[in-house]
């Protein structure tokens, strides 16, 4: 009698430590899509349209690290489209908090995920999380000075 409700619970643990991480694939693959989306057309991307899209993928995924990072990918490329300097700023400064989030909630085994990108398996890897944040700060104090 007791015995059930253990097991009742421990399948629903399972089922959700299976879907994570389908859901959380989904996020990433979704902010993915989008970046290769606004690379593919910088030129009449509308920025405010595009950093709102960019929000709604990490609202989905707030504490997805790989999701964070491709964001912020985009959001650095979106700012070095921008011709307000301004909004070129801000747009860099927002990525660096991504990029900070992104770092605060990797974990050092974490391996890379695998996700299409025109038609090709691709692997995304926070290896190179600190480096893409270094750089990115540098871009910063540059534009400040």
């Amino acid at each position: 009698m007791y015995l059930r409700p253990l097991v009742i619970a421990a399948l629903v643990l399972a089922l959700t430590a299976c879907v994570s991480p389908v859901t959380s694939n989904a996020a990433l693959q979704d902010t993915v899509s989008l970046s290769v989306s606004l690379t593919q057309h910088e030129d009449g991307v509308d920025i405010s349209e595009a950093t709102a899209s960019l929000d709604e993928k990490i609202a989905a995924a707030p504490n997805d690290p790989y999701v964070l990072k491709v964001a912020a990918g985009a959001r650095v490329n979106l700012a070095n489209n921008a011709q307000d300097r301004a909004l070129r700023v801000k747009l860099r400064q927002e990525a660096l908090e991504q990029y900070d989030r992104a770092i605060a909630l990797a974990k050092p085994t974490a391996p890379p995920r695998a996700v299409m990108m025109n038609g090709q398996a691709m692997q995304i890897s926070l290896s190179d999380l600190a480096d893409l944040r270094a750089a990115l700060f540098a871009t910063i104090q540059t534009d400040r000075g």
